[in-house]
């Protein structure tokens, strides 16, 4: 059977992705759009390197959703108030992004683990992410899967000079069932606590935050993940490669 994932493409607003500019010589972030309307598509891949030819040609009105739409494999993607407004006639092949809408599929599926850089510290190397994955999943040590940075990483200016390296990354890894998904992200975090990889942060509203290594709550099956690249103002530009097999 095929891995499945849904592409969606954003028409409102153009820009999914984030914006990243230079004023001053400082890297400025601008957060990707809130998809108003747009597109959506189920695409099937056979194996890991066709995935990964999509993962690096993603635009930056794209980006992916790991499960898959409960009704038509293809049509038209709004919000769930502009959805609600519509009458039975005009809801023919619209769907909203929201779990209502959404599942995991009971085929092969991708596995996505969202490293992130701790605020205040150093990225982890992708050697060391790779490592600790498969440190605390040794069931992950002979499976391939693909490592790619994220779109905050690898910004350049025109001339070559880098202004910021590796920032976060994330880790696809293929499973047969994407309904165990959510468990398999449960059981990751559970082992990286136990291996000693877990934080306490302290919120601007005083609330104590469990935190480990990989975002934890990403595992939804309507969730975006803006895997395309960032979107370069003047006189820079992003050098993230593309997905490497691991």
């Amino acid at each position: 059977m095929a891995i499945k994932v849904t592409v969606i493409s954003s028409d409102e607003p153009r820009r999914l992705t984030k914006r990243i500019t230079l004023k001053r010589d400082e890297l400025m972030t601008e957060a990707g759009g809130h998809m108003v309307r747009g597109t959506y598509a189920v695409r099937a891949f056979e194996t890991l390197a066709d995935f990964s030819e999509m993962l690096g040609a993603l635009r930056t009105n794209e980006a992916l959703v790991y499960g898959i739409p409960k009704g038509p494999a293809a049509g038209v993607v709004v919000t769930k108030s502009n959805l609600e407004r519509m009458s039975e006639e005009k809801r023919e092949a619209h769907i909203a992004r929201t779990n209502d809408h959404f599942e995991w599929s009971n085929g092969p599926g991708i596995f996505m683990i969202d490293i992130d850089p701790p605020k205040d510290g150093p990225a982890l190397s992708k050697e060391s992410a790779i490592a600790i994955v498969r440190k605390i999943a040794p069931e992950l040590s002979d499976v391939p899967m693909l490592w790619y940075p994220s779109s905050s990483s690898y910004i350049y200016t025109d001339d070559g000079r880098e202004l910021r390296g590796l920032r976060g990354q994330r880790l696809y890894v293929p499973v047969s069932n994407a309904q165990k998904i959510p468990n398999l992200a449960d059981a990751l975090w559970d082992r990286a606590w136990a291996a000693g990889h877990g934080a306490i942060m302290v919120s601007k509203a005083g609330q104590l935050l469990k935190r480990t290594f990989f975002d934890k709550c990403v595992y939804q099956p309507s969730r975006l993940d803006f895997a395309a690249g960032a979107s370069t103002g003047q006189g820079i530009i992003q050098k993230r490669g593309t997905p490497e097999l691991v």
